[in-house]
């Protein structure tokens, strides 16, 4: 490395012009005051740039600047005590812990793309265009973005950035609890300065090589072709180089940062303005309150994507100093937003989206935001878009509203112009699908079901009527057969050998001479057939009709009968009798089987009959006192009559309704038969 230049051309006037002091008359003093202020002046002269300063009068929110960078879209962002602040050219735009932002006291700033990191003292805020990304822990100094891992140094070590959380890096304990000022890649080795010392690592994550250059309180790193160049807060400027490391000193005191700039290197003082060396690190010019600013409280500077210096403080704003040479470079432009029915896109980025968007048929209102930031030519952009082929004339408008879009592909792009310079068309190609009742399934679908229905109401409607038409046969039938059953209990209501005995008693009377006995046995037999044949031709009759029959019947019984027994009919009804309708002879076959099979072997036969209403069901209940329904069905297999009435009853029971319930069962006591109980019931029917 060349030998540096140790004394600048300033500090040898100065000196020089102390020992005129000493040497000559008070004449030959104010003779060299005038030559330094005329050297002064031409210094100065040198200096002038196109200047220009950012306040509050210019819509800068603070004054407290601490370091600013550029996006790949052109925005400037700076570092404030007061929030992240953007510049476009034209106006400051201002997010603070409103807007979601982890702290308003920022202390640096790295971008990468369009994504801004914030170094604040509570910890890390990225902004993207989703929003603000928080990470709390350290004080932030420093950020590198290297190798697809952002580190961070902060006042007591180094940290990286996960998904979401800081991961502390352990490498060494004097980098570990130290304050870091500065991280710098250089494309093989890292390094480290700290307010201690400076330090070169191979890696940051498990390093294998961890070496300390020098003992001092770095304060920044650059690199400058093969050299590393580090900064001393009060110890000048280190040369690293290989193994080796070389001094130079400077005037300035309370270094914070260098950059280089425009081939120079500039060198940031906390209290004394700005030094600015040339490529040999020779002196060239102070920047400061003397010359040029208004402050020596300098914080950091920066040069923008058109050359342009910006130079911030720490109580004066920010100095802006146009680059004069002309750049002719394209403009950039990109997505600031897209809105889907007045919905950003933040789920994805828009700006590195290489697919498809796929919308449903009812999300077809999009909205695209996009911007330029050329800081020289702010109000002389110009835009337009291109959509499916179909350009849009060129406008100072950076948005559009595509409404009610028809379904299908869709390439949007759109591009800028400073001039006739025309920036590269960026592109968003997004598919609207077509409402579900548009689409040839859906129409096939639908016809098929219209068909299906169809074939269904009419299979439906065939159904029907077959179901009718056998429920039209099944009644039918059940009328046959109910008729027929009627005619059957008809025909067995009057047993030939009851009429026969009747008669064969008749006329044992008449021949005995018991005439008033006589009279009344032909009354109440001609009553008894009276009803027989008069219930024939009814449906329903009375449950006192039914009652009178039975009566009349079981009188004659007993008149006829070898055996004698007793019977009793009772009534438990809610309703009178004379309003209760019942099939007719539905009740005379079961007494007539309890007097032939149960209690003809009996002396002191019982019978008896009791009805009942419970639950909308008439209760038909006959117990008698005989030998019981087994031994009576034994007796009945010696016998030639078949007792048919009894098995025609049951069925016209049972076919009278659901509800129907037939039943028969002996009746024991102390393990022996003391009778039978025929118990039925029927849906209650009345006359009204």
């Amino acid at each position: 490395m060349m030998k540096m230049q140790h004394y600048t051309t300033k500090t040898a006037m100065r000196n020089s012009f102390v020992l005129s002091i000493k040497k000559y008359s008070i004449q030959n003093f104010v003779f060299l005051l005038l030559c330094c202020f005329f050297n002064g002046s031409i210094n100065v002269s040198a200096q002038n740039q196109p200047l220009k300063t950012y306040t509050k009068n210019n819509g800068l929110p603070s004054l407290h600047i601490n370091s600013g960078a550029q996006d790949k879209t052109g925005y400037i962002w700076l570092a404030s005590n007061n929030g992240l602040i953007r510049f476009n050219g034209n106006k400051f735009t201002t997010f603070t812990t409103k807007n979601g932002l982890l702290s308003n006291n920022i202390n640096t700033i790295a971008t990468k793309g369009n994504t801004v990191f914030i170094g604040t003292d509570k910890g890390l805020s990225i902004k993207s265009h989703r929003g603000f990304t928080n990470l709390e822990r350290n004080n932030v100094n420093c950020i590198l973005t290297a190798k697809n891992h952002t580190f961070l140094g902060t006042k007591k070590g180094i940290f990286r950035v996960r998904e979401d959380y800081l991961s502390p890096l352990r490498t060494n304990f004097q980098i570990d609890l130290n304050q870091i000022n500065d991280i710098l890649f250089d494309g093989k080795f890292y390094w480290i300065a700290t307010n201690k010392s400076l330090w070169k690592l191979d890696k940051l994550i498990n390093p294998e090589i961890l070496k300390r250059i020098d003992v001092n309180n770095y304060t920044s790193i650059l690199i400058n072709g093969k050299t590393i160049i580090a900064t001393t807060y009060n110890n000048g400027i280190k040369f690293i180089k290989g193994n080796e490391i070389e001094t130079q000193t400077i005037s300035a005191q309370n270094v914070t940062e260098i950059k280089k700039i425009n081939n120079q290197f500039w060198i940031v003082s906390e209290s004394e303005g700005i030094e600015v060396l040339d490529a040999n690190f020779n002196f060239v010019k102070n920047i400061n309150k003397y010359n040029t600013l208004t402050t020596n409280k300098i914080t950091s500077v920066f040069q923008d994507d058109k050359n342009n210096t910006w130079i911030s403080t720490k109580d004066k704003g920010v100095y802006f100093i146009k680059n004069d040479k002309v750049i002719q470079k394209k403009p950039t432009i990109s997505f600031e937003s897209i809105e889907v029915v007045f919905t950003p896109l933040d789920s994805i980025n828009i700006n590195n989206y290489n697919k498809t968007l796929q919308l449903p048929a009812d999300k077809n209102h999009i909205s695209f935001y996009y911007k330029t930031i050329d800081i020289n030519n702010s109000n002389n952009l110009e835009y337009r878009y291109t959509l499916n082929g179909k350009k849009s004339p060129w406008s100072t408008k950076s948005a559009i509203d595509l409404a009610y879009l028809s379904p299908g592909n869709y390439t949007f792009s759109t591009q800028s112009r400073i001039g006739k310079t025309e920036s590269t068309p960026i592109e968003f190609i997004f598919f609207i699908d077509t409402p579900i009742y548009k689409k040839n399934w859906f129409i096939w679908s639908v016809v098929g079901l219209v068909c299906l229905i169809l074939a269904l109401i009419i299979w439906s409607y065939i159904r029907r009527i077959q179901t009718k038409n056998k429920a039209k046969v099944a009644k039918l039938e059940l009328e046959n057969h109910l008729i027929s059953l009627e005619q059957k209990a008809l025909q067995l209501q009057m047993n030939p050998h009851f009429i026969f005995n009747v008669l064969n008693g008749i006329k044992a009377l008449g021949n005995s001479g018991k005439s008033a006995e006589l009279n009344t046995t032909i009354s109440k037999f001609a009553t008894l057939l009276r009803g027989v044949l008069h219930n024939s031709r009814q449906e329903e009759i009375s449950l006192a009709e039914e009652i009178t029959i039975l009566k009349n019947y079981i009188e004659l019984e007993q008149q006829i009968n070898s055996n004698t027994f007793e019977y009793s009919i009772t009534t438990n009804l809610t309703i009178d009798s004379e309003e209760i309708l019942i099939p007719p002879m539905l009740i005379q076959p079961f007494v007539e089987n309890s007097i032939k099979h149960g209690i003809s072997s009996v002396e002191n036969g019982k019978i008896m009959i009791d009805f009942s209403i419970k639950s909308n069901l008439l209760h038909c209940e006959i117990v008698d006192n005989g030998i019981g329904i087994h031994q009576s069905k034994e007796l009945k297999k010696t016998s030639s009559h078949k007792s048919v009435a009894l098995k025609v009853t049951q069925e016209r029971i049972q076919n009278l309704s659901n509800k129907s319930t037939f039943s028969i069962s002996e009746i024991r006591e102390e393990g022996k038969v003391t009778g039978t109980k025929v118990l039925f019931k029927i849906p209650l029917k009345t006359d009204f």
